[in-house]
């Protein structure tokens, strides 16, 4: 307040401090506005900022006004007309750029609000679709951000926005996740979403892993001898009773999807009886030598590699 004192009371001051001030370069805008229509919706925006955000915006503002566009956006009367576009959508994009400050209350009277995130799964997919259509990067990040780990985005809405908008980074995950899911708990809705390439993916992997498992639990891999062993024709008895019990069961089970590395885990872990130790390593790091209970992973990949390879052709 000193300062400010100071400076009031002499003229050679404030002038001195005028004439060096510097316009700032994220935040000194034209006053410059537009009119806008989107359905029957009418916006007044700042036309500098619109620029700074929008590449497309930049563009649309760049073009003449002549003839009977003269006068385009100027007044309510003759708005910029923005045809197949949601004003539902287009206020959370402007919500985001310009945060919202206030609304209407029951009676007609503006109220000051909070100028809170978007939260919803449906505004923020609104304000990645808008984002896209204008080529707003901030916002298309934004969206895209707080989406990844929203917790009521369901895996084939993820797929079908991994789609549309080339996340590429959401592909991985949420494929592999998918794959370890009994494909009828998706129901018809889900499966609707999921765009059909990467469906045709999905139900290809999980018959060919489906294949291997069900081969894996029938066909017992060989019980090797211990070079300790003194009983090595029990061990291999023991070894096949085991893996029958345990692995073939895991392999089979109905509700719940165990991947291979669940079984080598449990097999490093437990005690098969009638199987002597040195029986068990040996015949164990031979399952792992081989690799069977680590193919699916091999088969997902493959697929992934083909769904990342079109995804980004498109």
């Amino acid at each position: 307040m000193l300062g400010m004192e100071q400076t009031q009371s002499n003229p050679n001051n404030l002038h001195f401090a005028t004439l060096h001030a510097r316009r700032s370069a994220a935040h000194y805008y034209d006053s410059e506005f537009i009119v806008i229509q989107v359905q029957n919706q009418l916006y007044r925006l700042p036309i500098d900022l619109l620029k700074r955000r929008s590449p497309i915006f930049a563009n649309l503002f760049s073009l003449p006004r002549t003839g009977i566009r003269s006068d385009e956006g100027l007044s309510d009367n003759t708005p910029i007309m923005l045809h197949g576009h949601s004003s539902i959508d287009f206020d959370c994009l402007l919500d985001h750029l310009f945060g919202k400050l206030q609304d209407t209350d029951s009676e007609g009277n503006m109220e000051q609000i909070n100028n809170t995130p978007p939260e919803s799964v449906s505004t923020l997919v609104s304000l990645l679709t808008m984002s896209a259509v204008f080529d707003v990067s901030v916002g298309k990040s934004y969206a895209i951000n707080q989406l990844e780990a929203h917790p009521d985005l369901d895996l084939p809405t993820k797929l079908q926005l991994c789609h549309q908008f080339k996340i590429l980074p959401w592909l991985t995950p949420a494929f592999r996740e998918l794959v370890s899911l009994p494909i009828e708990n998706l129901g018809p809705t889900g499966l609707a979403k999921i765009p059909a390439y990467i469906l045709h993916a999905l139900i290809q992997v999980k018959h060919q892993i489906s294949t291997h498992r069900l081969t894996l639990a029938a066909v017992v891999p060989p019980a090797m001898a211990g070079m300790l062993c003194h009983t090595p024709l029990t061990c291999a008895d023991g070894w096949e009773t085991g893996w029958k019990a345990g692995p073939a069961e895991m392999l089979r089970h109905p509700d719940v999807f165990y991947s291979g590395r669940d079984i080598l885990v449990q097999l490093d872990s437990v005690e098969i009886p009638l199987v002597c130790s040195d029986c068990r390593e040996s015949s164990v790091a031979n399952v792992k030598e081989t690799g069977c209970l680590l193919m699916e992973d091999g088969f997902v990949e493959d697929k992934l590699e083909g769904l990342r390879a079109w995804l980004m052709s498109r």
